[in-house]
Protein backbone atom coordinates (compact mmCIF):
# COMPACT_ATOMS: atom_id res chain seq x y z
CA UNK A 1 0.00 0.00 0.00
CA UNK A 2 2.83 2.42 0.82
CA UNK A 3 4.48 1.81 -2.55
CA UNK A 4 1.16 2.32 -4.34
CA UNK A 5 0.54 5.61 -2.53
CA UNK A 6 4.07 6.77 -3.31
CA UNK A 7 3.58 5.92 -6.98
CA UNK A 8 0.31 7.87 -7.02
CA UNK A 9 2.01 10.90 -5.48
CA UNK A 10 4.83 10.71 -8.03
CA UNK A 11 2.34 10.50 -10.89
CA UNK A 12 0.60 13.61 -9.58
CA UNK A 13 3.93 15.44 -9.29
CA UNK A 14 4.70 14.43 -12.87
CA UNK A 15 1.69 16.50 -13.99
CA UNK A 16 3.12 19.71 -12.52
CA UNK A 17 5.49 21.92 -14.55
CA UNK A 18 9.07 21.82 -13.30
CA UNK A 19 9.21 25.59 -12.86
CA UNK A 20 6.28 25.47 -10.44
CA UNK A 21 7.73 22.52 -8.52
CA UNK A 22 11.02 24.34 -8.04
CA UNK A 23 9.15 27.41 -6.81
CA UNK A 24 7.07 25.35 -4.36
CA UNK A 25 10.28 23.92 -2.90
CA UNK A 26 11.22 27.33 -1.45
CA UNK A 27 8.43 27.60 1.18
CA UNK A 28 8.64 23.84 1.81
CA UNK A 29 12.36 24.09 2.47
CA UNK A 30 11.88 26.97 4.86
CA UNK A 31 9.14 25.01 6.62
CA UNK A 32 11.52 22.06 6.98
CA UNK A 33 14.02 24.41 8.60
CA UNK A 34 11.57 25.20 11.41
CA UNK A 35 10.55 21.60 12.12
CA UNK A 36 12.37 19.22 14.48
CA UNK A 37 14.32 16.68 12.43
CA UNK A 38 17.25 14.53 13.47
CA UNK A 39 19.04 15.23 10.17
CA UNK A 40 19.45 18.91 11.08
CA UNK A 41 22.30 17.94 13.41
CA UNK A 42 23.97 15.94 10.64
CA UNK A 43 23.74 18.85 8.20
CA UNK A 44 25.04 21.33 10.79
CA UNK A 45 28.00 19.09 11.62
CA UNK A 46 28.93 18.44 7.98
CA UNK A 47 28.77 22.13 7.07
CA UNK A 48 30.76 23.20 10.13
CA UNK A 49 33.61 20.80 9.32
CA UNK A 50 33.61 21.16 5.52
CA UNK A 51 33.21 24.97 5.48
CA UNK A 52 35.11 26.15 8.56
CA UNK A 53 35.77 29.55 6.96
CA UNK A 54 32.04 30.38 6.95
CA UNK A 55 30.64 32.07 10.03
CA UNK A 56 27.59 30.69 11.81
CA UNK A 57 25.13 32.97 9.99
CA UNK A 58 26.53 31.92 6.59
CA UNK A 59 26.30 28.24 7.48
CA UNK A 60 22.70 28.65 8.69
CA UNK A 61 21.86 30.29 5.36
CA UNK A 62 23.54 27.45 3.46
CA UNK A 63 21.62 24.94 5.59
CA UNK A 64 18.31 26.55 4.59
CA UNK A 65 19.33 26.69 0.92
CA UNK A 66 20.25 23.02 1.10
CA UNK A 67 16.78 22.13 2.40
CA UNK A 68 15.24 23.98 -0.55
CA UNK A 69 17.42 21.99 -2.95
CA UNK A 70 16.47 18.71 -1.27
CA UNK A 71 12.80 19.64 -1.63
CA UNK A 72 13.43 20.29 -5.32
CA UNK A 73 15.12 16.91 -5.58
CA UNK A 74 12.09 15.24 -4.01
CA UNK A 75 9.55 17.12 -6.12
CA UNK A 76 11.50 16.29 -9.30
CA UNK A 77 11.01 12.58 -8.64
CA UNK A 78 7.75 12.52 -10.56
CA UNK A 79 9.57 13.72 -13.67
CA UNK A 80 12.37 11.20 -13.19
CA UNK A 81 9.96 8.31 -12.77
CA UNK A 82 7.27 9.11 -15.31
CA UNK A 83 8.13 11.79 -17.84
CA UNK A 84 8.65 10.63 -21.39
CA UNK A 85 12.18 10.60 -22.77
CA UNK A 86 11.40 13.58 -24.99
CA UNK A 87 9.91 15.68 -22.20
CA UNK A 88 12.59 14.83 -19.66
CA UNK A 89 15.53 15.58 -21.92
CA UNK A 90 13.91 18.81 -23.12
CA UNK A 91 14.76 20.05 -19.61
CA UNK A 92 18.44 19.17 -19.94
CA UNK A 93 19.57 22.73 -20.58
CA UNK A 94 23.19 21.92 -21.45
CA UNK A 95 25.57 18.97 -21.86
CA UNK A 96 29.35 19.29 -21.65
CA UNK A 97 31.93 16.61 -22.37
CA UNK A 98 29.67 13.97 -23.95
CA UNK A 99 32.00 13.76 -26.95
CA UNK A 100 34.56 12.07 -24.69
CA UNK A 101 32.08 9.26 -23.98
CA UNK A 102 31.25 8.88 -27.67
CA UNK A 103 34.94 8.76 -28.54
CA UNK A 104 35.68 5.94 -26.12
CA UNK A 105 32.58 3.95 -27.11
CA UNK A 106 33.36 4.34 -30.83
CA UNK A 107 36.70 2.63 -30.24
CA UNK A 108 35.06 -0.31 -28.51
CA UNK A 109 36.22 0.72 -25.07
CA UNK A 110 34.05 0.64 -22.01
CA UNK A 111 33.79 3.72 -19.81
CA UNK A 112 33.65 3.98 -16.05
CA UNK A 113 31.29 6.85 -15.17
CA UNK A 114 31.72 8.11 -11.61
CA UNK A 115 29.06 10.30 -10.02
CA UNK A 116 28.14 11.42 -6.52
CA UNK A 117 25.19 12.62 -4.45
CA UNK A 118 25.18 16.11 -5.91
CA UNK A 119 22.51 17.83 -8.00
CA UNK A 120 20.10 15.21 -9.37
CA UNK A 121 22.05 11.96 -9.61
CA UNK A 122 18.95 10.04 -10.80
CA UNK A 123 18.94 11.91 -14.12
CA UNK A 124 22.37 10.60 -15.13
CA UNK A 125 21.55 6.88 -15.65
CA UNK A 126 18.48 7.86 -17.69
CA UNK A 127 20.43 10.28 -19.87
CA UNK A 128 23.32 7.89 -20.47
CA UNK A 129 21.28 4.69 -20.97
CA UNK A 130 19.14 6.40 -23.60
CA UNK A 131 22.28 6.79 -25.71
CA UNK A 132 24.70 3.91 -25.04
CA UNK A 133 24.73 0.45 -23.39
CA UNK A 134 24.87 1.27 -19.68
CA UNK A 135 25.11 -0.72 -16.45
CA UNK A 136 24.61 0.98 -13.08
CA UNK A 137 25.78 -0.25 -9.70
CA UNK A 138 23.27 0.45 -6.92
CA UNK A 139 22.56 -0.44 -3.30
CA UNK A 140 19.41 -2.54 -3.37
CA UNK A 141 16.71 -1.66 -0.79
CA UNK A 142 15.91 -4.42 1.70
CA UNK A 143 12.23 -4.44 0.71
CA UNK A 144 11.64 -6.39 -2.49
CA UNK A 145 8.71 -4.22 -3.59
CA UNK A 146 10.71 -1.02 -3.15
CA UNK A 147 13.66 -2.59 -4.97
CA UNK A 148 11.40 -3.49 -7.89
CA UNK A 149 9.99 0.05 -8.07
CA UNK A 150 13.43 1.69 -7.98
CA UNK A 151 14.79 -0.73 -10.58
CA UNK A 152 11.85 -0.04 -12.88
CA UNK A 153 12.45 3.71 -12.71
CA UNK A 154 16.20 3.63 -13.25
CA UNK A 155 16.11 1.08 -16.07
CA UNK A 156 13.19 2.50 -18.06
CA UNK A 157 15.42 3.90 -20.83
CA UNK A 158 17.51 0.75 -21.19
CA UNK A 159 19.94 0.66 -18.27
CA UNK A 160 20.86 -2.62 -16.59
CA UNK A 161 21.28 -2.58 -12.82
CA UNK A 162 23.76 -4.49 -10.66
CA UNK A 163 23.11 -4.73 -6.94
CA UNK A 164 26.22 -4.12 -4.84
CA UNK A 165 27.62 -7.27 -3.24
CA UNK A 166 30.08 -10.05 -3.89
CA UNK A 167 29.00 -10.86 -7.51
CA UNK A 168 29.08 -7.19 -8.52
CA UNK A 169 32.76 -7.01 -9.45
CA UNK A 170 32.50 -10.00 -11.78
CA UNK A 171 29.42 -8.52 -13.49
CA UNK A 172 31.04 -5.12 -13.93
CA UNK A 173 34.20 -6.61 -15.41
CA UNK A 174 32.07 -8.58 -17.88
CA UNK A 175 30.21 -5.41 -18.92
CA UNK A 176 33.48 -3.52 -19.43
CA UNK A 177 34.82 -6.37 -21.57
CA UNK A 178 31.71 -6.02 -23.73
CA UNK A 179 32.58 -2.35 -24.23
CA UNK A 180 29.70 -1.02 -22.13
CA UNK A 181 29.62 1.92 -19.74
CA UNK A 182 29.52 1.34 -15.99
CA UNK A 183 28.12 3.92 -13.56
CA UNK A 184 28.49 4.20 -9.80
CA UNK A 185 28.30 6.76 -7.01
CA UNK A 186 31.65 7.05 -5.32
CA UNK A 187 30.76 8.93 -2.13
CA UNK A 188 28.98 6.11 -0.32
CA UNK A 189 30.78 4.62 2.66
CA UNK A 190 31.92 1.08 1.84
CA UNK A 191 31.49 -1.95 4.03
CA UNK A 192 34.09 -2.65 6.68
CA UNK A 193 37.39 -3.61 5.08
CA UNK A 194 36.42 -2.51 1.56
CA UNK A 195 37.78 1.03 1.70
CA UNK A 196 40.51 3.31 2.95
CA UNK A 197 40.45 6.61 4.82
CA UNK A 198 41.07 9.43 2.36
CA UNK A 199 40.87 13.21 2.92
CA UNK A 200 37.56 14.74 1.87
CA UNK A 201 37.43 18.46 2.67
CA UNK A 202 40.45 17.68 4.84
CA UNK A 203 38.54 15.12 6.92
CA UNK A 204 39.41 11.39 6.89
CA UNK A 205 36.49 9.68 5.10
CA UNK A 206 36.06 5.96 4.60
CA UNK A 207 36.07 5.70 0.80
CA UNK A 208 35.59 2.83 -1.62
CA UNK A 209 38.61 1.71 -3.63
CA UNK A 210 36.41 0.18 -6.34
CA UNK A 211 36.99 2.93 -8.90
CA UNK A 212 40.74 2.69 -8.49
CA UNK A 213 40.70 -1.12 -8.67
CA UNK A 214 38.59 -1.22 -11.82
CA UNK A 215 40.66 1.46 -13.56
CA UNK A 216 43.93 -0.21 -12.58
CA UNK A 217 42.80 -3.73 -13.49
CA UNK A 218 41.13 -2.99 -16.82
CA UNK A 219 42.70 0.24 -18.06
CA UNK A 220 39.18 1.54 -18.66
CA UNK A 221 38.97 5.34 -18.97
CA UNK A 222 37.24 7.04 -16.04
CA UNK A 223 34.91 9.98 -16.55
CA UNK A 224 33.32 12.03 -13.76
CA UNK A 225 29.67 13.00 -14.23
CA UNK A 226 27.14 15.19 -12.47
CA UNK A 227 23.82 16.88 -13.20
CA UNK A 228 23.57 20.34 -11.64
CA UNK A 229 20.08 21.66 -11.01
CA UNK A 230 19.19 24.90 -12.80
CA UNK A 231 16.28 26.29 -10.80
CA UNK A 232 13.08 26.63 -12.79
CA UNK A 233 14.58 25.15 -15.96
CA UNK A 234 16.05 21.68 -15.46
CA UNK A 235 19.56 20.26 -15.29
CA UNK A 236 23.01 20.99 -16.72
CA UNK A 237 24.97 17.76 -17.25
CA UNK A 238 28.74 17.68 -17.35
CA UNK A 239 31.21 14.87 -18.11
CA UNK A 240 34.88 15.36 -17.20
CA UNK A 241 37.74 12.91 -17.89
CA UNK A 242 39.58 11.85 -14.75
CA UNK A 243 43.28 12.36 -14.27
CA UNK A 244 45.42 9.29 -15.03
CA UNK A 245 46.29 9.14 -11.31
CA UNK A 246 42.84 7.60 -10.76
CA UNK A 247 44.51 4.25 -11.69
CA UNK A 248 47.49 4.71 -9.34
CA UNK A 249 49.07 1.61 -7.82
CA UNK A 250 48.40 3.00 -4.34
CA UNK A 251 44.60 3.22 -3.78
CA UNK A 252 44.90 6.35 -1.64
CA UNK A 253 46.63 8.13 -4.52
CA UNK A 254 43.86 6.98 -6.85
CA UNK A 255 41.15 8.44 -4.62
CA UNK A 256 42.74 11.92 -4.50
CA UNK A 257 41.61 13.03 -8.02
CA UNK A 258 38.09 11.72 -7.35
CA UNK A 259 37.75 13.70 -4.12
CA UNK A 260 39.38 16.70 -5.76
CA UNK A 261 36.77 16.65 -8.53
CA UNK A 262 33.87 16.28 -6.09
CA UNK A 263 35.09 19.05 -3.80
CA UNK A 264 35.34 21.40 -6.80
CA UNK A 265 31.80 20.54 -7.93
CA UNK A 266 30.44 21.08 -4.42
CA UNK A 267 32.21 24.43 -4.08
CA UNK A 268 30.35 25.60 -7.21
CA UNK A 269 26.90 24.61 -5.88
CA UNK A 270 27.32 23.79 -2.16
CA UNK A 271 23.60 23.64 -1.43
CA UNK A 272 23.08 20.79 -3.91
CA UNK A 273 25.22 18.21 -2.12
CA UNK A 274 23.57 15.62 0.14
CA UNK A 275 24.70 17.08 3.46
CA UNK A 276 22.15 15.00 5.37
CA UNK A 277 24.24 11.89 4.62
CA UNK A 278 26.57 10.77 7.43
CA UNK A 279 29.63 10.73 5.21
CA UNK A 280 32.04 10.68 8.15
CA UNK A 281 30.27 8.31 10.54
CA UNK A 282 32.96 5.62 10.14
CA UNK A 283 36.01 6.91 11.97
CA UNK A 284 39.68 5.93 11.96
CA UNK A 285 40.63 3.77 14.95
CA UNK A 286 40.73 5.72 18.18
CA UNK A 287 38.84 8.78 16.94
CA UNK A 288 35.60 9.90 18.67
CA UNK A 289 32.15 9.91 17.08
CA UNK A 290 31.75 12.57 14.44
CA UNK A 291 28.02 13.33 14.69
CA UNK A 292 26.05 14.51 17.77
CA UNK A 293 22.86 12.71 18.68
CA UNK A 294 20.59 15.75 18.28
CA UNK A 295 20.55 19.34 17.00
Amino acid sequence: MQIQLARLLLRLLALVPLKLLHALAVPLGWLAWTLPWRKHAVIDTNLAHCFPDLDEAERRKLHRQHLVEMMRLALESGAVWYWSKRRLFRHVVSVEGWEEIEHQMAHGKGVLLVGAHVGNWEILPLFVSARIPFVALYKAPKRADLDAAVTESRSRFGASLIASGSPAMRQMLAALRRGEAIGLLADQQPKQGEGVFAPFFGIPASTMTLVNRLARKTGTPVVFAHAERVAGRGWAIRFEPADDAIAADVPLDGIAPMHGWLEAVIQQQPAQYLWSYKRFSVRPPGEPEFYPRRR
